[in-house]
């Protein structure tokens, strides 16, 4: 097992050994696959390559297949008595796609929407669609062996599998194509790009966490190192002041006494 997936593993076994969570999951899956499913049913309409057109038609059927698949199953453990246990929105972004980049440029499932297709043409779309498709690939795979132990969950998990591969596969092709017709340069750009934006969705993941951890060493460090020992030392400063007014040095009286001895001389 790698370990680099290890913390997902871990999270989402789980999930799945968790019925709650398992419902909240399924619903957030079937919420970015129609997602995903609209959008590229949409750049389907608007490309004019008739072969781009026909693979984005039957990829965007199959997106919300599964968003259908991953419904019911949600509504059959809703039938049997499950109920939320945690939020749709801590579900949804255990599994959000979208690794960090904002919802302006991609919908839940990764992709580009459709105005920077317009916007960036058909070579980086494809190339968002093959980038996503892949880590959806390796996603449901992981899935499918969690869920080895409820037959109706992974089997919608194979099947969607099935879809996925073709959906790798037929994104690798129109690169391919490109790369041949004299486009390799634009093709490399485009997934560079592709894969740069989820590395840097990462990395300012994991800057926001660092960040917050660093924040609180730091005050830790100016407390005992600054703020304790400025303390202290005023603490001291005021027992000493309080210290020589309750003993005066010999021979000096209180200042409060002072017109009493003057009355008692003059008397």
């Amino acid at each position: 097992m790698s370990l680099k997936n290890l913390p997902l593993r871990l999270r989402s076994r789980a999930t799945w050994a968790d019925p709650a969570r398992m419902l909240a999951t399924l619903e957030s899956f079937a919420r970015t696959e129609e997602d995903g499913g609209r959008d590229i049913a949409t750049a389907a309409r608007r490309v004019r390559d008739d072969e781009l057109r026909g693979h984005l038609a039957r990829h965007a059927k199959d997106e919300l297949k599964h968003a259908e698949l991953f419904r019911r199953r949600a509504a059959e453990l809703r039938g049997a008595g499950v109920a939320e246990a945690e939020s749709e929105a801590k579900g949804a972004r255990a599994y959000d796609l979208t690794r960090g980049r904002p919802t302006s440029e991609v919908d839940a499932h990764g992709f580009f929407k459709v105005g920077l297709l317009d916007e960036l043409g058909e070579v980086p779309y494809v190339a968002m669609l093959h980038v996503a498709e892949r880590k959806a690939a390796d996603l449901f795979t992981l899935h499918r062996d969690l869920t080895r132990g409820d037959p109706p969950t992974c089997a919608i998990f194979e099947e969607i599998l099935r879809d996925e591969h073709y959906h790798v596969a037929w994104t690798a092709a129109m690169l391919k194509r490109w790369r041949e017709e004299g486009r390799e340069s634009e093709v490399k750009g485009a997934l560079k790009a592709a894969k740069t934006s989820r590395f840097m969705g990462g990395w300012k993941r994991l800057g926001a966490r660092s960040a917050a951890g660093f924040g609180r060493a730091v005050m830790v460090l100016l407390y005992f190192t600054l703020l304790a020992p400025f303390g202290l030392a005023a603490r001291r400063n005021r027992q000493g002041e309080q210290g020589w007014r309750a003993r005066p040095a010999d021979g000096a009286r209180p200042a409060d006494r002072a017109p009493l001895d003057r009355l008692r001389a003059q008397g």
